[in-house]
């Protein structure tokens, strides 16, 4: 059974391109820690632009698993604060795992 994370991040004005560094940050320290064909996609017929970053896992053990590495690897850390920060490209996020049936 397919399992992942998707996550949708709000892109401040005029950010939209420290944005997409940022996810591409995010899309290459996921694929590092172990998740499966994480990608990235721009929504840009919503407003605030929005940025979606997608993985996979095997199971609900190895999507845990990647989530534990994203919470405690430094790198990881780096970028989600960098994200979010008060002079970073994000407003905010929503993060949803799901199961595809």
């Amino acid at each position: 059974m397919t399992v992942g994370l998707s996550a949708v991040t709000m892109v401040k004005n005029g950010r939209v391109e420290d944005a997409i560094a940022n996810a591409k940050q995010s899309e290459e320290a996921l694929k590092a820690i172990g998740a499966a064909n994480v990608r990235t996609m721009l929504l840009s017929l919503s407003t605030p632009i929005r940025i979606v970053t997608t993985f996979e896992a095997e199971d609900q053990a190895a999507l845990g698993a990647v989530m534990d590495k994203w919470q405690v690897d430094p790198r990881c850390q780096e970028i989600a604060a960098a994200g979010t920060a008060d002079d970073g490209p994000l407003s905010g996020y929503l993060a949803e795992t799901w199961i595809e049936v």
